[in-house]
């Protein structure tokens, strides 16, 4: 699986960004992975894969949380957004474990879409391709890389007032 990781190092490498890979047990939930890299669960974001009416688009979202597909909808303006099957991520996206692609969009040429639990945290721990790699990265940086669309992706409460 290190192929895997390399085409994400490699393009981390490129754009000159500072991270750190930590290889860890296989993980299957994020506060397993949390643990596992030791950092704050909330900190850890999940990558969803998202078909759009002619594209592909990422949703980048805490771990922890559950996708609002209809927020996300409403954010596409695209009643019929959703997430791939399987089958799709097999064709677009081979060489990542399923559940494991990083938020990376530009590696793919699709958008990222980044909730907004997300654009405070001091840093942020995703996957890098597999269930044993995750790459960890400064909040500032991994917002720099991405260039992402920040908006309310989570299901359930508002977001809480930190003040």
């Amino acid at each position: 699986a290190m192929a895997v990781a390399s085409k994400v190092t490699q393009f981390l490498d490129e754009q000159g960004m500072g991270y750190e890979v930590v290889s860890h047990q296989e993980t299957f939930s994020s506060g397993e992975e949390a643990r596992a890299v030791g950092v704050i669960a909330g900190h850890v974001a999940k990558t969803l894969v998202i078909r759009t009416r002619d594209a592909e688009a990422l949703a980048v979202l805490p771990a922890s949380e559950r996708l609002d597909i209809h927020k996300l909808r409403d954010v596409l303006g695209d009643n019929h957004a959703r997430l791939a099957t399987e089958e799709e991520m097999g064709i677009e996206f081979t060489e990542f474990e399923l559940g494991a692609v990083p938020p990376l969009g530009e590696l793919f040429g699709v958008p990222v879409l980044l909730d907004e639990r997300l654009e405070r945290a001091e840093e942020i721990i995703f996957a890098g391709g597999t269930h044993r790699d995750s790459v960890k990265m400064s909040g500032q940086d991994f917002l720099k890389l991405t260039r992402p669309n920040v908006v309310d992706l989570v299901r359930g409460g508002e977001v809480e007032n930190p003040y």
